[in-house]
């Protein structure tokens, strides 16, 4: 950053506080507890049923996002399966045939493949959330090239096209509470997507990013595969705290994605997305096997299958809270 534009934040910031506004470092909602907050729902994935998750959530299926390689099935316990308490979405090394090539003079990458060379699961909340904590106990798959990621979507993007209050990606809003790349498996990620204007229209060129965060997870025992951790995400009106096992890695004050009209998608509701994509390599996508910026040498990915686990997601309310 220029040095005298830094200046002058520091001045404005200095001025702000002068002036008796809050110094938002010690807002006490900064630290991580289990106090004044309610249980409202939760999914523990305890049924008998290896399926029995699909009363709370639905697959997404197919070829879905950022020329990634998996192929995501649906309903199929090879990929995804709630058995002894835990929900297990599994990524495999294996040949699965695209429907859609059948289409590919339609054009879009999701049609040219005639076989995906892995498969994996996609799951959708079929509930919304607004406000609260939304908390997850995981155990993320380890080593390169798994790119697992729990993370919300603007409910408007469900909507019909033709409903007004239809937004696509990004005007949605994209809350990433966490995604692990695949060539840094102890970064605990996070990111908030929007759009500078809220067009309707050609919302791509838009995309903007208004805050996120990382946690280095590399201490002996801390890792994300190395048993199950807790994803925390408090979510006000105002700002968003995340967590990772009680340690603040994301703070984001959520002014920054108003829109000049002055609707904001990260204060209306949205829903989870649990999904164990892989290749991911910072801001591109990349093979699975990924080959390291300083050596250039070939490093082939984690063991096949990989697994993230869920053992299980809740939502708490502030103790009187509406909403």
């Amino acid at each position: 950053m220029n040095r005298i534009i830094l200046a002058t934040l520091l001045l404005a910031a200095g001025a702000a506080l002068a002036d008796g506004a809050p110094d938002p470092k010690k807002d006490p909602r900064r630290t991580y507890s289990t106090d004044g907050w309610e249980l409202a729902w939760s999914d523990e994935f305890n049924g008998a049923d290896p399926l029995g998750y699909l009363g709370n959530w639905q697959h997404e299926v197919g070829f879905l996002r950022n020329h990634e390689p998996q192929y995501y099935t649906s309903n199929r316990v090879a990929n995804c399966v709630q058995r002894d308490g835990v929900l297990t979405i599994t990524a495999r090394k294996e040949k699965w045939p695209n429907p859609l090539y059948k289409d590919r003079a339609l054009g879009g990458w999701y049609r040219q493949r005639e076989f995906a060379d892995y498969t994996s699961a996609d799951l959708q909340s079929r509930r919304t959330f607004h406000y609260g904590r939304v908390e997850f106990r995981a155990q993320m798959p380890g080593g390169w090239g798994a790119w697992p990621a729990l993370w919300f979507l603007g409910d408007c993007l469900r909507k019909p096209k033709d409903d007004p209050e239809y937004y696509n990606w990004p005007c949605c809003g994209e809350i990433d509470l966490v995604e692990i790349w695949g060539n840094a498996p102890t970064g605990v990620k996070a990111c908030l997507h929007s759009s500078k204007i809220g067009t309707r229209v050609k919302p791509n060129e838009q995309h903007t990013v208004t805050g996120g965060g990382e946690f280095r997870a590399n201490q002996p025992g801390q890792e994300p595969w190395n048993g199950f951790h807790t994803y925390t995400l408090d979510w006000y009106e105002d700002r968003l705290y995340m967590f990772y096992d009680g340690h603040l890695y994301a703070d984001v004050n959520l002014a920054r994605s108003d829109w000049p009209d002055g609707q904001n998608p990260f204060r209306k509701p949205m829903f989870i997305i649990m999904n164990l994509a892989l290749g991911g390599y910072g801001n591109k996508v990349v093979d699975v096997d990924t080959v390291d910026e300083k050596s250039g040498k070939t490093i082939p990915a984690a063991k096949f299958p990989m697994e993230l686990k869920i053992d299980w997601v809740r939502h708490y309310r502030r103790a009187g809270s509406a909403d």
